[in-house]
């Protein structure tokens, strides 16, 4: 075997054992006690482990070795006040209101406040899943965002995070200027309905994010939830998947989803969250180079292109082929519209396209994409339910407050009947007339 296959064993290797720890099955924590905060004395080491140069170099420090049972318990901890999630009926006779977005940490908190208090599309929630949900980052104002969001619109919620972040952010997220605090991201649930239970699935990531532009520990996590909602318990997933894999990557990540609800119940389910349908794999720079190669030899330009808005039926059929067979179906649970677009316009997405791709396709892409005006829609946001009829489901199309926008994802909504009739086998309705901005 010659050095450079004796190299890339190691590595296999060393992804296999990260993954295995990643992956370590969690059991469902039973909520009693209405308030429990997450808090940490780590602060102060952040700082150093920063500077160390990887991995290696981390499990080998004496101050890390001494402190990393106390980060994986962190990192599979909870965060909840659940005061305010005393609901006995929903706000609407008859149905359940539920919202899912990806809220890009919640840096931009004034529009993100003023979105979610004021958007008719997002009046009268009962669940409110979010996703990319920060807890003392210098990014987002070092605030509790779950915590304070909760407060400012009368629900409970749970946070469960993801990751300890050794940096101030990804590259367009460093000028700031703010020292992190708690340093934590994650996912997190509001509810007006009582939480039962909860539980945390830890979902490997491909690339460790060590060596990542945002270094971090840890990895993406699911949030499940029994809740007691009147005629019922409901189980709920908030899920965010990886976007920097293969779809048969994501796939496995949220078969680990659906092999762990039956741990919250046998009733309906409700899954919702960012699953990262990019259609690619973004799993190194040849795996990519062969990916876009061979989409274009299969369906050219503008197929490629046309392929992002029904990813479900093409490149990341596996991820929605795993979700079936445990009984989750997308049907009647979202439409038909785009929930982000890659926009060529923007610097970040500009900044990350021209470091993951080889200059002169970078250029190519650039040049290709002008008759889109450099920016193409994509469907990366999702629910699927299973005992559950939804009623009708909608997409908020680029939100704004003041002028200011929140996310670089759209939020997402569906109404379901409740409590639940039948086989959860209904007519469902899209709702264009919710994407309004």
């Amino acid at each position: 075997m010659s050095i450079k296959e004796l190299a890339g064993a190691e590595r296999a290797s060393a992804r296999r054992r990260r993954w295995a720890q990643e992956s370590r099955r969690e059991a469902p924590v039973r909520v009693d006690a209405p308030v429990r905060p997450l808090v940490h004395a780590l602060e102060p080491l952040l700082p150093r482990w920063t500077a160390l140069a990887g991995r290696r170099a981390l499990e080998r420090d004496e101050t890390f070795r001494a402190r990393q049972a106390e980060v994986d318990a962190l990192l599979r901890g909870f965060a909840w006040d659940l005061r305010a999630a005393d609901a006995r009926a929903p706000r609407r006779p008859d149905r359940l209101r539920v919202a899912c977005w990806n809220i890009e940490r919640g840096k931009r908190w004034d529009a993100l406040l003023g979105v979610l208090r004021e958007h008719p599309a997002l009046h009268e929630l009962d669940l409110l899943m979010l996703v990319e949900v920060d807890l003392g980052m210098g990014r987002s104002g070092n605030r509790d965002v779950a915590k304070q969001l909760a407060e400012a619109l009368g629900m409970g919620y749970v946070f469960a995070p993801s990751h300890l972040v050794l940096a101030p952010g990804d590259s367009a997220e460093r000028g700031h200027g703010l020292p992190n605090a708690q340093s934590l991201h994650g996912v997190a649930l509001l509810t007006r309905l009582p939480v039962r239970r909860v539980c945390g699935v830890g979902l490997p990531e491909y690339a460790d994010k060590l060596a990542a532009v945002e270094r971090r520990l840890g990895a993406k996590r699911a949030l499940l939830a029994e809740l007691d909602a009147p005629g019922g318990p409901l189980s709920v997933a908030v899920v965010h998947l990886d976007p920097f894999c293969s779809p048969r990557h994501r796939a496995s990540q949220i078969q680990r989803v659906v092999d762990t609800v039956p741990q919250m119940g046998s009733g309906p389910v409700l899954l919702g969250g960012d699953l990262n349908t990019n259609t690619y794999d973004l799993g190194g720079p040849g795996r990519l180079a062969y990916d876009v190669l061979r989409k274009l030899v299969r369906q050219g330009f503008a197929g490629t292109v046309a392929g992002y808005m029904i990813p479900h039926q093409l490149a990341e059929r596996s991820v929605f082929d795993a979700l079936s067979e445990g009984g989750l179906r997308i049907d009647g649970f979202v439409d038909e519209a785009g929930t982000l677009r890659y926009d060529l316009n923007d610097f970040e997405y500009l900044d990350k396209t021209q470091r993951t791709l080889p200059a002169p396709v970078a250029r190519w892409l650039l040049r290709r994409l002008e008759a889109w005006g450099a920016t193409v829609p994509m469907r990366l946001d999702w629910f699927a339910g299973r005992g559950l009829r939804p009623l009708r489901a909608w997409t908020v199309d680029r939100p704004r407050h003041r002028g200011e926008h929140v996310s670089d994802h759209d939020p997402i909504g569906v109404e379901l009947a409740w409590p639940p009739d039948g086989d959860g086998v209904g007519d469902g309705d899209h709702d264009p007339g919710a994407r309004t901005g």
